[in-house]
């Protein structure tokens, strides 16, 4: 089966759409959990290049209260991701555990250094996806672009062919794919990257363009034009067992104006930090102003529903979001809800 990561799902949530156009909010479908804000690399497209860090792990006991309440307020699904290499938080593989046991769907972001046989024997079962961010096909381009051991590269192959056949062996459903974000630094690696994982026999490859947070220290000059060429080739490399996903709606999004007059996408989608603050997105990492709680002082529900979210949920303006990353992860669902709630007025002639 095909998987869409270009553009959103909300058409299969039309219960939820409903609530929040009678309401005004709801429960978000998805959250993204920031277990550790601690890394292994130091990659030269990181988002979150211009804070300090001081090392922190989310308490466990907090965040399993928190995945209860969740599940039972009606969030669909996790993906443990974030400020750092989720894999480096010492319970990460009981907080997986207990996430699907309490009915979420769960997913993994990694770059896959620490991915052994131990961790993947016990995660893969738990997880719908899981996703490894390499950026590279030669161990050269990778040290390079991810600033991190001279073995890394080796040793993330290995992980990941490990992972295929104990994905094989128990007839796991997990979908195993590896991502490639485009830079100047590995625009001339693509095609070896895709023929590594292809044979390694990965579900699929996803090819995402680069989009500058307003943040970040780093500064990347590429766009579309700079590799719309190599899409037509890049897909001659898929099988119906092996999808590239080239994620060209992505990329034409970031050339297009932005047209909503606010982040309708927030009600949907939230982000929870390794210190337990919960944020509408990773525009407002250690921002108190855009902060809507902190689950070690309150519960989830309660941070939801309360007022101060509602405060900071106000501040989100036409003004306000202008400064908001291109092509952003909520952007197709702002565009898609803008619609709705702004209707051609010839929508019922079907």
């Amino acid at each position: 089966m095909e998987i869409d990561v270009d553009s959103h799902k909300l058409i299969y949530h039309p219960e939820r759409v409903a609530e929040w156009r009678e309401e005004g909010d709801c429960f978000p479908i998805y959250v993204e959990i920031g277990v550790t804000n601690r890394c292994n690399h130091r990659c030269i497209f990181c988002a979150l290049d211009w804070f300090e860090k001081k090392p922190v792990d989310i308490d466990p006991v907090v965040l399993k209260h928190a995945l209860h309440d969740m599940a039972e307020c009606g969030v669909k699904s996790v993906m443990f991701a974030g400020e750092g290499e989720p894999l480096l938080h010492p319970d990460i593989c009981e907080c997986v555990e207990y996430s699907r046991k309490e009915g979420l769907d769960v997913a993994l972001s990694t770059n896959g250094v620490l991915f052994n046989r131990e961790k993947c024997e016990r995660i893969l079962p738990a997880l719908s996806w899981i996703r490894f961010s390499v950026d590279a096909g030669s161990s050269e381009v990778h040290k390079k672009v991810h600033l991190g051991g001279s073995k890394d590269f080796d040793r993330i192959i290995a992980n990941i062919k490990e992972a295929v056949a104990i994905k094989r062996q128990n007839n796991l459903p997990v979908v195993i794919g590896v991502q490639y974000l485009l830079i100047p630094a590995n625009l001339d690696d693509l095609l070896s990257f895709i023929e590594i994982f292809k044979d390694i026999g990965v579900d699929n490859v996803q090819i995402k363009p680069y989009s500058q947070h307003p943040l970040s220290k780093n500064r990347f000059v590429i766009t579309y034009a700079d590799y719309q060429h190599l899409e037509e080739d890049i897909r001659n490399y898929g099988t119906p067992e092996f999808q590239v996903i080239f994620r060209s709606q992505t990329a034409e999004r970031l050339m297009k104006k932005r047209e909503y007059d606010k982040c309708y996408g927030l009600s949907y989608y939230t982000l929870i930090e390794s210190d337990g603050s919960i944020i509408p997105c990773n525009l407002f990492h250690k921002n108190e102003d855009f902060t809507y709680g902190n689950l070690n002082h309150e519960s989830f529900s309660n941070i939801w529903c309360g007022e101060r979210r509602k405060t900071v949920l106000k501040q989100f303006t036409k003004e306000q979001i202008m400064g908001c990353r291109d092509g952003c992860r909520l952007d197709a669902i702002n565009r898609y809800l803008a619609e709705l709630q702004n209707p051609h007025p010839h929508v019922n002639f079907i």
